[in-house]
């Protein structure tokens, strides 16, 4: 029956798909008409007109193959919002740029580059709005008992409890546990007893189950095999939460080696090779513009800081960053020349500022320079702030999870900075959090919004000196 729902629920997610993209090349052509007057008329048009229906037909299919290509026809019951509408812009932005390609080799579709832009536009709000309220309607539908998945707990580990409270506590994913087996009753456990795992076949015979969730922590590979093929031939999906997940982070990540299936203890986003190339894409593009918008600016602190103090315009520094790789950061000289105390954190009104580096200090525009470290790509725009090699061995030793900041590039801002985390009287612990919460919740719209913070409540933080 669940699966039935699905291949329904995939037909309307196709058929809206595509009468999305053909309302957006609708919206798309009113647009670009209104803005450019294109004139349809025109023998230019007219001798393209085939070309124009063949785009557009290739538009829909090339949208909903690549839709199915980023999983977006299976079931997102219990996946966020967020990663699915991450997957609608790849998908979107994929077709984007192999049409635009396409129209840079052919060179024979007139002012048509507006007319991509605005569809792409149209049709990903249009799809996230559709899927929102899609799955608004089908969790009240499931709350109030429609469309539910049956489900059995084979074993009890670690995790059982936890497991059994998370279903209790999102009714609207629309899980019912139907009980469990195991090898005698459990009283913490407040579900029915269905028996041992011999009962396992003959309970799949009177019962409709849709999942099994695996916990048991019998390490006999032979009792695990023997349940896993009762649940397969009977066609009851199969998940297994091991008893080493109780111990370790919920975002266990499974991934492959070759062949073989490869548990991570931490899941980085930034792993996956296309998320890389859009943040390093991002990060080339914004720090060149960053750097020809602020060139005035650097070129007056520069003046500045030449004019009112001895020493170098450009501090160096070595800082830790990337696979716990060195190199050199660079920023305004905003202290004393040679005043710098390698064991010593900048603190508020510290006498080794001088004016003018109080002033760019406290607005961030002595990190200007690390427009340079990004382009250079040592650095990127959003990332964990790095430290010096003194610092990171200090800290290496007392904090825990301080060296997976290095998991990715440091940044010029952070998910700490904009959260007031910044500045030597600040907690380090603190600060890990939020740079473990970046990693491992990266998406090319959390760096925008961190920009964003950082241009606004970054800047002027209490915590900047």
């Amino acid at each position: 029956m669940i699966k039935q729902n699905q291949r329904k629920f995939n037909a309307i997610h196709i058929l809206v798909d595509a009468l999305s993209a053909v309302i957006s090349i609708v919206i798309s052509f009113l647009i670009s008409d209104s803005i450019h007057k294109i004139d349809f008329n025109s023998t230019k048009i007219k001798s393209d007109s085939f070309i124009l229906i063949i785009l557009s037909l290739g538009i829909v299919l090339l949208h909903l193959m690549f839709y199915a290509l980023y999983d977006l026809y299976r079931s997102y019951r219990t996946t966020r919002l967020r990663y699915e509408a991450m997957n609608i812009i790849k998908a979107n932005i994929t077709a984007f740029f192999i049409l635009e390609l396409t129209l840079l080799i052919t060179e024979s579709i007139y002012q048509l580059q507006l007319f991509l832009i605005i569809f792409f536009v149209a049709d990903t709000f249009i799809i996230i709005a559709y899927r929102f309220f899609l799955r608004r309607i089908l969790r009240y539908l499931r709350s109030k008992g429609y469309n539910k998945k049956y489900i059995v707990i084979i074993g009890i580990n670690a995790c059982t409890e936890k497991f059994i409270e998370n279903i209790k506590r999102n009714p609207d994913l629309g899980y019912e546990i139907a009980g469990y087996f195991n090898d005698k009753p459990v009283n913490t456990i407040n579900k029915p007893f269905l028996g041992s795992f011999k009962a396992l076949a003959r309970y799949f015979e009177v019962n409709t189950i849709d999942e099994a969730v695996l916990m048991t922590s019998d390490s006999n590979e032979k009792i695990l095999i023997m349940i896993y093929n009762i649940c397969e031939r009977f066609g009851i999906k199969t998940s297994i939460i091991p008893n080493i997940f109780g111990s370790f982070s919920s975002r266990i990540y499974v991934s492959k080696f070759g062949s073989l299936p490869v548990m991570s203890l931490r899941n980085v986003p930034l792993d996956n090779k296309l998320n890389a190339f859009i943040k390093r894409l991002s990060d080339i593009v914004i720090s060149i513009i960053g750097i020809i918008v602020s060139s005035p600016l650097m070129i007056g602190v520069a003046i500045a800081i030449k004019a009112t103090s001895k020493g170098k315009i450009i501090f160096k520094q070595e800082r830790i960053g990337y696979n716990r790789k060195r190199f050199t950061m660079y920023k305004f000289r905003s202290m004393k020349e040679n005043s710098e105390i390698l064991d010593k954190m900048t603190e508020k009104d510290d006498e080794r500022c001088t004016k003018v580096g109080k002033f760019i200090r406290r607005f961030s525009i002595d990190e200007l320079p690390q427009l340079f470290n990004v382009l250079i790509g040592n650095m990127s725009l959003v990332g964990p702030r790095p430290e010096t090699p003194f610092f990171v061995s200090k800290f290496q030793k007392s904090i825990p999870q301080y060296m997976l900041k290095h998991y990715v590039k440091p940044g010029m801002t952070g998910w700490a900075q904009v959260n007031d985390l910044r500045g030597g009287d600040t907690s380090i612990e603190e600060r890990i959090k939020y740079d473990m919460y970046y990693i491992e919740n990266w998406t090319f719209m959390f760096d925008i919004k961190i920009l964003f913070m950082t241009l606004t409540k970054g800047i002027f933080s209490k915590n900047g000196f």
